[in-house]
């Protein structure tokens, strides 16, 4: 304790030259009084002894142009201007791209903050390259508002009127012509407006002559028939005279021809309902429910829907005057109850049955070969048998369960065997073999031996010897007709106990 009060340490070590990997590799090691710190370096953030790469561009620490793209590296960060602006990234300007060949636009080029745009003239649209043009077609489209003709020129449009009109000041209106106001139309007589054209007119007895402007004395039937619209004949005294078709009679003007409108008076053209007046001539029709008759078209006869059969007469619409027997719709025969199985109903309800089937209505079946031994015909040559007989007719009895071993059911429930074999289904068999057994063996059956110990086969003639079977066991001989010889100290037919 005395010493420590005589000495103090006044010389501070440098830790930073001592121990230089002190600190992270990015850190930077700074001394202080007794101690020292660890820095991160710019572009690193941690607290001096682990450091790793700080982000600028996300945490908002760079000086990237509002126009440019911040792209961090490890420690730093850099700046790049976007796609039309220039600059070193901390500061970007617009690039005018309309200045150089004016933005390869075919019309207009407008610039836009980091680019621009091309714009055509009126009446073309832009392509899809955004660069070119091509002509809008202005008539495509409700003829480009045009009353009459419109024509596309290019970047525009021009409304052009059919002959007899003129262009209205709006440029899409088209306006008659009145031709009459100009030299009366070249009519020597009168002059008649008509929208796009005019025609000339002659007073009786002149006619208009071939150039329809001039008119002309007729004389002749040569010159546009006289003047008649139907026939022309020349009187004896020079005189043309007109006359009408059938259906037609002259006008006032003693020229032209009017229909006669035949339906007009009284008698109704002569038709039995309806008159139809048509130009020089008129047809008869019927009211609903009927039709004109065939061989007099001014008579009208009533339609029934279904047309009446069986010799009934239709007497008004979709009324028929029916034959006795025949009470049904359009005068069908009506059969109650209904024909069955593909039945025809006839005349006073009686059926018309196909063959195999009989009866009133249709329903009872036919066997031609009859059914046997209490079998009920069920259908068209098919029987339906009781439990104990089969067959078309039901003529084979049965025998349940089946007679066996060549067995014949002669009648229900009765077996005839074949020789040797017995019991009420042929199922017991002859004792018989006609080959004696040998060697002691008895005949159980047809053919069949039961052998003797020692001996096997169909005969009994055949002495078991090798392998024992079962096999014999704890080291035993197997002996002639399957025995075992058992060694010492061991017993049982197999040598099993020991």
């Amino acid at each position: 304790t005395h010493l420590s009060a005589l000495f103090s340490c006044v010389l501070d070590v440098d830790e930073c030259v001592e121990s230089p990997v002190v600190c992270d590799g990015q850190g930077v090691c700074q001394n202080t009084l007794g101690s020292y710190k660890c820095v991160c370096r710019p572009g690193y953030r941690g607290n001096g002894t682990h450091c790793e790469d700080e982000n600028e561009c996300v945490l908002g620490g760079h000086r990237c142009d509002s126009n440019a793209r911040c792209g961090n590296i490890i420690g730093s960060y850099f700046c790049q201007c976007y796609q039309g602006f220039s600059g070193d990234g901390h500061s970007c300007f617009d690039v005018d791209e309309c200045a150089v060949n004016n933005g390869h636009c075919e019309h207009n080029c407008t610039n836009e903050p980091g680019g621009y745009s091309c714009r055509c003239f009126s009446g073309y649209q832009l392509d899809q390259d955004g660069h070119n043009c091509t002509d809008v077609d202005e008539c495509s489209a409700l003829n480009g508002t045009c009353e009459h003709i419109c024509i596309n020129t290019r970047g525009s449009f021009q409304c052009s009127c059919r002959p007899g009109y003129q262009l209205h000041i709006d440029g899409h209106t088209c306006v008659d012509i009145d031709e009459c106001k100009l030299q009366n139309g070249g009519c020597s007589h009168t002059c008649t407006n008509n929208p796009g054209g005019h025609t000339c007119h002659c007073s009786p007895p002149l006619l208009l002559d071939a150039d329809n402007l001039t008119c002309r004395n007729v004389t002749s039937c040569k010159l546009r028939n006289g003047g008649c619209e139907h026939g022309c004949t020349v009187r004896a005294e020079g005189r043309v005279q007109c006359h009408c078709r059938t259906g037609w009679k002259l006008g006032e003007d003693m020229r032209s021809c009017v229909d006669v409108n035949e339906c007009g008076d009284f008698t109704n053209g002569g038709c039995e309902q309806l008159c139809m007046n048509h130009a020089g001539g008129f047809n008869c029709t019927c009211r609903e429910g009927y039709k004109v008759q065939t061989d007099d078209p001014t008579k009208c006869q009533p339609v029934c829907d279904p047309p009446c059969q069986n010799y009934g007469v239709c007497v008004a619409p979709n009324s028929c005057d029916c034959p006795p027997g025949y009470p049904g719709v359009g005068c069908s025969a009506i059969c109650s109850p209904p024909c069955a199985h593909g039945g025809t109903c006839m005349r006073w309800n009686k059926c018309l049955c196909p063959a195999g089937w009989t009866g009133a209505g249709c329903h009872t079946a036919v066997c031609e070969l009859p059914c046997a031994n209490g079998g009920r015909c069920v259908g068209p040559g098919t029987c339906q048998c009781p439990s104990d007989y089969t067959g078309p007719q039901c003529l084979s009895p049965l025998c349940t369960p089946a007679c066996q071993n060549g067995g014949r059911c002669v009648d229900v429930n009765k077996c005839t065997c074949t020789a040797g074999w017995q019991g009420a289904r042929c199922q017991i068999e002859p004792i018989v073999c006609q080959k004696p057994c040998k060697n002691g063996g008895v005949c159980v059956g047809l053919n069949r031996c039961r052998c003797t110990k020692g001996f096997t086969g169909s005969l009994c003639d055949t002495a078991v010897t090798t392998p024992c079977v079962p096999p014999c066991q704890h080291g035993a001989t197997c002996s002639p007709h399957n025995t075992c010889t058992c060694p010492e100290g061991t017993a049982g037919l197999r040598c099993e106990r020991l």
